[in-house]
C-alpha cells in the first residue's frame, strides 16, 4: 500500500499546477520525479506503469501534472512555464522530505524543466531517464552531454527530434546508456502497429525499471 498526497503550486501565470506525491508504506530514500510531456501525461502508459513498478519497489513518486492544453496557457510560452512551474512543485516537497537519491524521468517538453533542473546543486548527480528527449535544443543536448551522473536516454529513429549526428556523439560520454529503437515514433509506438506497440511498452518499461533499480 501507498500513500497519496495531492497538491499544488500556483505557477508563475497565476494557474495551479497540481501534482501528486506517493509514498510506499516502507520508508525510502530515494525520490523519483516524473515530468510528462504536452500530451503525454503522468495517466499515459510509460508514465502510468511506470509509477506503478516504482511504487512496488519501494520508491516515493512525484508527479508533476501540468495541463499546458488548457486554453487559459494559450498566450503563454509553454518552455518557459515549464522550467518555472516544476521548480514550483520540486521545491515545495523540497521543503517538506529528507531524500538522498532522486531519479528524474522526463519526456519530450519535460525535458526542458529536467534541463533546467540540472543547474541546481542538489540534482548533480542525480540519475535521470531522458524519454524521445527534445535533442534538437541546445539546452537539452548540452544538460545530457554536461551531466555528471548515470542518465539513460531513450528515443526511436522515428521521432522528429531524433538527431542521428547528436546521439553519435553521446555514445562516447561516460555513466551514459542510450536505447536506440528503430521505427519508434515519438509516442514511444510503432505507427499503425497496435500490438507491435504494446510489447514495446513492456520492454521499455522494463529497461527503466532495470535502470532505475541498478545501483
Amino acid at each position: 500500500m501507498y500513500e497519496v498526497t495531492d497538491g499544488h503550486v500556483i505557477g508563475k501565470n497565476g494557474i495551479p499546477v497540481p501534482y501528486s506525491y506517493l509514498q510506499p508504506d516502507s520508508s525510502s530514500d530515494t525520490l523519483v520525479i516524473l515530468l510528462p510531456g504536452y500530451g503525454y501525461t503522468n495517466d499515459s502508459p510509460m508514465f502510468r506503469y511506470t509509477t506503478g513498478l516504482c511504487i512496488e519497489n519501494g520508491l516515493n513518486v512525484l508527479e508533476v501534472n501540468y495541463n499546458y492544453r488548457d486554453e487559459r496557457y494559450d498566450s503563454v510560452d509553454v518552455n518557459k512555464a515549464i522550467v518555472d512551474d516544476v521548480r514550483l512543485v520540486i521545491d515545495q516537497i523540497l521543503h517538506t522530505d529528507s531524500v538522498q537519491q532522486y531519479i528524474i524521468v522526463g519526456k519530450s517538453l519535460g525535458t526542458v524543466a529536467m534541463a533546467s533542473e540540472l543547474t541546481r546543486n542538489v540534482f548533480h548527480d542525480a540519475k535521470l531517464v531522458w524519454l524521445t528527449p527534445l535533442l534538437k535544443q541546445d539546452d537539452i543536448y548540452e544538460a545530457i552531454q554536461s551531466h555528471k551522473g548515470q542518465q539513460m536516454i531513450l528515443i526511436g529513429t522515428a521521432d522528429q527530434h531524433y538527431v542521428d549526428e547528436r546521439m553519435k556523439r553521446l555514445e562516447h560520454l561516460a555513466l551514459t546508456e542510450l536505447e536506440i529503437v528503430k521505427e519508434m515514433n515519438h509516442s514511444l509506438e510503432y505507427t499503425g502497429e497496435t500490438y507491435r506497440s504494446l510489447r514495446l511498452l513492456e520492454t521499455l518499461l522494463k529497461r527503466v525499471e532495470q535502470f532505475i533499480m541498478s545501483s
